[in-house]
C-alpha cells in the first residue's frame, strides 16, 4: 500500500472543543428562550415551561465558558493559548498576502475569537444587572440601581451585535470550507486536522491526554461554582438557579 504524504496533528483538545459546541448552544438557546418569553403567552408557555429562567440559566452557562475560556487561554494546550494565536497588524497583513500561516486560530480569526468572547462575555455579564422593572431582575441589581438601569439598556442594545458577529462566524466556515477547501467543522469535532508531510517538520501536536481533560473539567468546575455563588447573592426572576 502506498504510503499517505499527510500526517494527523492533534489542534484542539477536547476542553476546548467542548467549549466551542456548548457556547454554541447556550447562545442559540438563550436568544430563542428570550423570544420565546416575549411571546404573546408571555411568562408560561408549553408545558408550564418559564422561559425566562431558561433564559437566566442559559446566560449563567454562557458566563461559566466565557470564564473557562479565558483561564484557558492562559493555561490551556498550544493551540488554545492566547499567545499563540494573537497576532499584531503586521503578521495578520502578512496572511492576508498569503505569506504566512498556522494551525489552530490564524491571525484574522483570533480577533473573531476575541470579539465573539467580549461580545457574549459582555451580554452573560451586563445580564447580572438586567432589571425589567416587572417580574425578572438579574441577582447583582439590587447593587446599584442606576447601573442597573444602563446595563439593562446595553443588554437590549448588544444583541444585534451578537447576531451578527454570529453570522459572520458561520459565512467565514462556509467560505473556508467551499473557496479554501478547509472544513473548520470537523477539526472542531474531531480535534484534529490532515497536512503535508513536509509541511509537518517542527509542527507541535496539541496535547488531548487524561491529565488536560481533568484540569479543563476542574476549571470548568471552578467556573462554574462561582457563577453559581452570584446567582444566589438575589433575585433571579420567579424561580431559581436551576
Amino acid at each position: 500500500m502506498p504510503q499517505s504524504n499527510q500526517q494527523t496533528v492533534q489542534v484542539w483538545d477536547l476542553p476546548t472543543r467542548f467549549f466551542h459546541w456548548a457556547l454554541a448552544f447556550c447562545v442559540i438557546a438563550a436568544f430563542f428562550t428570550i423570544k420565546a418569553a416575549g411571546t404573546t403567552e408571555g411568562w408560561i408557555a408549553n408545558a408550564g415551561i418559564i422561559w425566562i429562567d431558561w433564559h437566566l440559566r442559559f446566560g449563567y452557562c454562557v458566563l461559566s465558558l466565557i470564564l473557562f475560556r479565558i483561564i484557558w487561554g492562559f493555561t490551556g494546550t498550544y493551540y488554545a493559548r492566547f499567545r499563540q494565536f494573537i497576532k499584531g497588524p503586521a503578521t495578520i497583513a502578512r496572511y492576508l498576502k498569503g505569506a504566512y500561516a498556522s494551525l489552530g486560530h490564524n491571525p484574522l480569526g483570533a480577533l473573531s475569537v476575541i470579539a465573539m468572547l467580549a461580545v457574549f462575555g459582555f451580554q452573560a455579564f451586563s445580564g447580572l444587572f438586567t432589571t425589567d422593572d416587572i417580574f425578572t431582575e438579574g441577582p447583582l441589581t439590587h447593587l446599584n440601581a442606576a447601573f442597573s438601569k444602563t446595563m439593562s439598556s446595553l443588554h437590549r442594545s448588544n444583541e444585534p451585535v451578537m447576531i451578527i458577529l454570529f453570522a459572520l462566524h458561520i459565512l467565514a466556515i462556509i467560505y473556508y470550507r467551499v473557496f479554501k477547501k478547509q472544513d473548520l467543522v470537523a477539526t472542531m469535532v474531531s480535534g484534529k486536522t490532515q497536512i503535508l508531510l513536509p509541511q509537518a517538520q517542527n509542527i507541535k501536536s496539541a496535547a488531548d491526554d487524561l491529565q488536560v481533560r481533568i484540569m479543563g473539567l476542574l476549571t470548568l468546575a471552578a467556573t462554574s461554582g462561582f457563577v453559581y455563588w452570584i446567582s444566589t447573592l438575589g433575585a433571579s426572576s420567579s424561580g431559581s438557579f436551576y
